[in-house]
């Protein structure tokens, strides 16, 4: 079946939208779990007898890496918002107050569905929601619900 938009034309589309992305994108870091890491015991070490003087301490390692992300602070909105006359009568979706909105690239997807906590603007959050896919013909983009750590 023939389609209405050729192959070159879906990629300039497609490069339209990295080009948005890149331009109100800013960098966010994705913090998860450390790395445990459990030295070699030594030669002297019995594991039946326990010589808890001939062991190492485990190790733990942080991991903590960077990707950009547009963010949308979720707005606050009063009980008139939603009862007035004047409410706007086509469908939308707000976000809650408390809650941000995080769309990231694909590419960034397996880094950020690991994340522990994702911290920017001097505040650190965790993952609210599922990850949602978006893009024009294929999945460019993820969008995830970020809940402000107290």
């Amino acid at each position: 079946m023939a389609s209405l938009i050729s192959a070159a034309e879906k990629t300039t589309l497609n490069g339209v939208m990295d080009d948005q992305h890149d331009t109100f994108a800013r960098p966010v870091t994705v913090i998860k779990d450390p790395v445990k890491t459990v030295p070699t015991p030594t030669s002297s070490f019995n594991s039946i007898y326990g010589n808890a003087g001939a062991t190492t301490p485990i190790v733990y390692t942080p991991q903590e890496s960077s990707v950009d992300a547009r963010i949308q602070y979720g707005g606050s909105f009063s009980e008139d918002y939603f009862t007035a006359a004047e409410s706007p009568n086509q469908i939308k979706v707000y976000i809650p107050e408390g809650l941000v909105r995080m769309k990231i690239k694909a590419s960034d997807y397996p880094s950020v569905s690991e994340a522990k906590r994702i911290k920017f603007d001097d505040q650190e959050f965790s993952i609210y929601s599922d990850f949602r896919g978006h893009g024009l013909f294929n999945t460019q983009f993820y969008t995830v619900m970020l809940k402000k750590l107290s």
